[in-house]
């Protein structure tokens, strides 16, 4: 007895680091999954960014879920043509809104900044030399909820045009923005008129009869290459945790909990702690659940006799017949008998 307990005892170690073994190889096979359906959902690498400014929150000090707020990581998507962005025209003609307005919401490049930038496309243009632009995409909205002028006058046909006003915009549709083409200092190019939800707000308050500032202007037209995705989902606050290993300019660069202009919301970080201890506490509830479902429950559950879980063992073998001779009380057949 002593033995076994000792072979047991030497197998102990053997069984812990082949059992650990197995499951980092499960968890690793698992993650490569994960991030392997990723990329081929967006088409794109990295799938996810780390959203490090507020330019596209819909409030100064409190974040939602369904918006884009300073440290949300963004799912994005692959651009294959300019039919897969929706603009925000496109989008309020449609009632098609992403992330709390119309339109869909681009991460792009520019020769500015080595940080990609993510706001919502409002319009596509082709730009002209001399600082006029063509915006098809007015022809479907109603004439009532914009105006235009070209070099000489107001007009109603979307080319050559120096400016345009949509009325009614921002998320809380009570804003007419006026663009003005000749101030984007680029020359002839078709693509995208950007601005960021936030950037808009909070740029017209108190100017909202006509409101010429809040988009992105000079310099800043992307072309469909210059589009490295579009927004498709988010992780609320979980880019935090980046924000607050490698802080930037725009946030946290004083460390965790960092708020205000150059950090999160507040509640952002309360949401971040209560998901990490969650997180923490995640294994010992499974375990303690796991426990008491196996001595709690399952003996209370009805038994289920499935066709395919019989034992064999319980099939009858040839060492569980019974002997004939015990049956009839006569000796075995061809066997020797007394006088």
């Amino acid at each position: 007895m002593a033995r076994e307990r000792q072979d047991r005892e030497d197998d102990e170690p053997e069984h812990f680091w082949r059992d650990l073994a197995k499951d980092a190889i499960i968890a690793g096979a698992i993650v490569a999954l994960f991030l392997g359906g990723l990329y081929v959902y967006s088409g794109v690498w990295p799938p996810l960014v780390v959203v490090e400014s507020s330019s596209m929150s819909h409030n100064d000090a409190e974040s939602k879920l369904g918006v884009i707020d300073t440290g949300d990581m963004v799912f994005q998507q692959t651009v294959s043509g300019r039919a897969a962005v929706v603009t925000y025209i496109e989008g309020r003609v449609t009632g098609y809104a992403t992330y709390g307005d119309y339109g869909d919401v681009i991460i792009f490049r520019r020769a500015t900044s080595a940080t990609p930038i993510i706001h919502r496309a409002i319009m596509y243009i082709e730009l002209h030399p001399d600082g006029t632009a063509n915006v098809p995409d007015l022809l479907q909205l109603p004439f009532g909820e914009w105006s235009a002028r070209n070099r000489t006058a107001s007009t109603r046909v979307p080319e050559n045009l120096t400016s345009v006003t949509i009325h009614h915009m921002g998320f809380e549709q009570n804003i007419n923005m006026t663009f003005s083409f000749g101030g984007f200092g680029l020359t002839q190019r078709s693509g995208f008129v950007t601005m960021g939800d936030h950037n808009s707000w909070s740029e017209c308050q108190g100017t909202v009869s006509d409101c010429r500032v809040g988009y992105d202007s000079i310099g800043t037209i992307p072309r469909l290459q210059d589009i490295q995705g579009r927004a498709r989902g988010e992780l609320p606050w979980i880019g935090l945790i980046k924000l607050t290993l490698q802080p930037t300019d725009t946030c946290c660069p004083r460390g965790w909990g960092t708020s205000g202009p150059d950090g999160a919301p507040k509640n952002s970080w309360d949401n971040l702690l209560v998901t990490l201890v969650f997180l923490a506490a995640l294994p010992f509830i499974l375990e303690y659940a796991s426990r008491g479902w196996t001595r709690f429950v399952s003996p209370r559950l009805p038994e289920i006799r499935w066709p395919w879980g019989r034992s064999r063992a319980a099939k009858p073998g040839p060492e569980f017949l019974d002997d004939p001779a015990e049956d009839d009380g006569m000796p075995p057949r061809g066997g020797l008998s007394g006088p």
